[in-house]
């Protein structure tokens, strides 16, 4: 494993604040029916409940607000502050997009017709405010649409227990007294309560648990993990380049930054350039799971680029042990190398490295 430091505080700072935000909005929720049913805590008034209800509804919002901004400034994903707003029209998976963007456009109407209720009347503001059963699923859906941690254990947990909190919630008021005598409403909320525990599990089973979930979500492909090209080489008999003599040692000053990708995984890319008159540039990528700050590597590659003329080294990563970092090259001439690096990483991403290079194989 390595641990890096990356910028992506942004990134970071999105899938918190969903999550909290979906835990928010179950509680919104929650509050809402006890609210439509007249329930109070025990030798509580009414308004305490309502208090609460409102109060958790703010903060929400504040909290909702943060997610779009922060989603909007991490540079991964090209995500434009019209896509918050106007629904389905996103080059990011366009769908699951555009239902956060049309809970965002709900919880808007909600708030500014909450704020004008005087002026708008009451039969008018609770219109409205019926949206809200509408906005919770369409949230849940959005979450893991586009979320990133739909295949954790805890996150998985995290949404059942969510559903079941508001499913209880609307089935006590469905079967509440002030509410026996209403078949229609009744049976409408009973058939939603039912339906979506097993919509919403069915569609997880055949949606994003399976592989390639990134794919059919409308990830673009520039975001994608690159996999090898099975692309046959030219046949024309390549010119070797102008030998160059590299050094057995040398070191390197860079940069090192960590992608969270679409799919859950992650990648570290490692720029270096080492110092001299004719230096060299060094770029490394490792591919696997997140690991606190850092990546459990499953594959990588390392390329290693000469001053012009002279010919490119690739191949793949051998060896991850902390900061250290062995990898196998070819210049594809015959030439073979191995590069063993150790690295110390500042917290900003900034990287410094010693540098080994030595023969593997030599073709005369």
């Amino acid at each position: 494993m390595i641990g890096v430091g990356t910028s992506q505080a942004a990134w970071f700072l999105t899938r918190g604040t969903g999550v909290v935000s979906l835990l928010l909005l179950t509680t919104v929720a929650v509050l809402g029916i006890l609210n439509a049913v007249r329930w109070s805590p025990q030798g509580q008034p009414r308004f305490v409940l309502q208090r609460i209800h409102r109060n958790v509804s703010l903060l929400s919002v504040v909290f909702i607000v943060v997610h779009v901004a922060t989603a909007v400034i991490d540079s991964f994903a090209p995500i434009r502050w019209m896509d918050a707003i106007v629904p389905f029209v996103s080059r990011y998976r366009p769908v699951w997009l555009g239902l956060g963007a049309l809970a965002f456009d709900l919880l808007i109407a909600i708030v500014v017709t909450s704020l004008l209720r005087a002026q708008i009347g009451y039969r008018a503001w609770r219109l409205v405010h019926w949206t809200s059963y509408g906005l919770w699923p369409v949230v849940i859906f959005h979450a893991l649409g586009v979320g990133s941690d739909v295949k954790q254990v805890w996150m998985l947990a995290l949404v059942v227990a969510s559903v079941g909190a508001v499913l209880a919630a609307m089935v006590w008021r469905v079967f509440a007294d002030e509410w026996r005598g209403r078949n229609v409403g009744r049976v409408g909320m009973a058939v939603g309560a039912l339906s979506m525990p097993i919509v919403l599990g069915a569609w997880l089973v055949l949606g994003p648990l399976q592989p390639g979930w990134a794919v059919r979500a409308g990830t673009p492909k520039s975001l994608l993990p690159q996999q090898p090209s099975t692309t046959s080489a030219s046949t024309s008999i390549p010119v070797a380049p102008a030998p160059i003599v590299l050094p057995a040692s040398t070191s390197g000053t860079g940069t090192t930054i960590l992608h969270r990708l679409p799919n859950g995984l992650a990648r570290v890319v490692i720029d270096l350039q080492t110092a001299g008159a004719r230096p060299l540039g060094i770029r490394i990528v490792l591919n696997g799971q997140p690991a606190g700050t850092g990546i459990s590597m499953t594959g990588g590659t390392a390329v290693l680029t000469p001053p012009q003329g002279a010919a490119v080294y690739q191949g793949t990563v051998t060896g991850l042990n902390g900061g250290n970092v062995t990898t196998q090259l070819s210049d594809g001439h015959g030439d073979e190398i191995g590069l063993d690096l150790a690295l110390s990483i500042a917290s900003d991403g900034g990287t410094t490295c010693q540098i080994a290079i030595r023969s593997i194989a030599s073709q005369v």
